[in-house]
């Protein structure tokens, strides 16, 4: 439910009228310790953050679709969920007492973090990728602003979860995904910011540079990651304030150290078949990967020497290049662009 919401695709259930009880956990409780959690509990909290969403939202069939009223009272519920979060997953001061001996609880934290903010920030899209004279409502303005501190809030949240999962399980979804769909809702915001009102634009667009950056360590590993650096790359070039920045990455640098040239943005992956596309970080190694990495029988092995990898031993363009270049449409994001909507950034009018 969570991810299709997030990328503005209908629900496959209609969950408002269904009356099957949430799993209460009491099987996976302790005899030892009572107050530990089940090692499924953010799973069902995210469950029942569905629930409630889909309650308040009643007959509304997107985001779009939402009043003004609709919209606050949905962040008031959200806040609300928040507070009553265990102890454990709070967003603020966490009780991490349990992480040394039961460290799941570490990456569920992270996980549920993102998820939360992410669906946070899902309600005030609409208000980030449109230009201000487009008003929606009579809080235009208020809504925008929000939706800027929360995706600022989870490019932090989504990095802890980078930080805890690269590189071994670089493959995640929510590691690529998270920081790669809120860039490019950031990248939106700034190119209909004509009139340069946006809130906090500075550390906006310094946090797309470091989704870059992070994108880029990811394109060593993942086909997603490849393709999501590409995308964000070249989106990142279609404004002159955000292009600016691009020297501040390690490959950007690399570049410039060898050529005066102007930067010029990869090409987009493209897919043949999204089956054959989505490959996992241990599987897929790009051309010169093979060369560097020490021989081993292990692949867990392998993938712990991935971030040994340097520009120097794998180009990404080399890799990119590969792949013909096209529209946005035909994107590979390795089986997730039969999901995102390319649309939801409103850029249509805009050279890409």
């Amino acid at each position: 439910m969570g991810m299709g919401a997030w990328l503005g695709r209908p629900n496959l259930i209609d969950q408002k009228n269904l009356s099957f009880r949430l799993p209460n956990l009491r099987l996976d409780s302790s005899s030892s310790e009572p107050n530990l959690l089940s090692p499924f509990a953010h799973m069902a909290l995210q469950a029942s953050l569905g629930r409630r969403l889909n309650t308040i939202m009643g007959d509304a069939q997107s985001v779009d679709a939402l009043s003004a009223n609709e919209i606050i009272t949905i962040q008031t519920e959200l806040d609300k969920f928040v507070d009553e979060l265990p102890a454990i997953f709070r967003l603020h001061d966490p009780d991490t007492s349990l992480d040394a001996e039961h460290p799941y609880f570490v990456f569920q934290r992270h996980q549920l973090h993102t998820v939360l903010y992410v669906t946070k920030l899902d309600f005030l899209k609409p208000f980030l990728t449109r230009a201000r004279e487009d008003k929606k409502t009579e809080r235009d303005d208020e809504f925008r602003a929000m939706g800027i501190d929360l995706a600022l809030d989870v490019l932090t949240v989504a990095g802890r979860l980078f930080d805890h999962e690269f590189p071994i399980n670089a493959k995640f979804h929510m590691v690529v995904f998270s920081i790669f769909d809120t860039s490019t809702i950031l990248c939106s915001a700034v190119i209909h910011d004509r009139e340069s009102r946006l809130p906090r634009r500075d550390e906006v667009t310094n946090a797309i540079h470091e989704s870059l950056d992070k994108l880029h360590q990811l394109s060593m590993s993942t086909k997603l990651g490849a393709s999501s650096y590409a995308f964000l790359y070249k989106l990142v070039q279609t404004h002159p304030e955000l292009s600016r920045g691009v020297g501040s990455s390690k490959r950007a640098r690399k570049l410039s150290s060898t050529s005066t040239q102007t930067l010029e943005p990869p090409p987009l992956v493209h897919h043949s078949s999204s089956r054959e596309s989505v490959t996992s970080s241990i599987g897929f190694q790009p051309p010169g990967v093979a060369a560097v990495l020490p021989q081993t029988s292990n692949p867990m092995e392998s993938a712990l020497f991935m971030p040994m990898i340097n520009d120097y031993s794998f180009d990404v363009d080399q890799f990119l290049a590969q792949n013909p270049l096209g529209s946005a449409d035909g994107l590979d994001m390795g089986g997730m662009e039969q999901i995102w909507d390319w649309g939801n950034l409103n850029l249509d009018q805009f050279p890409f």
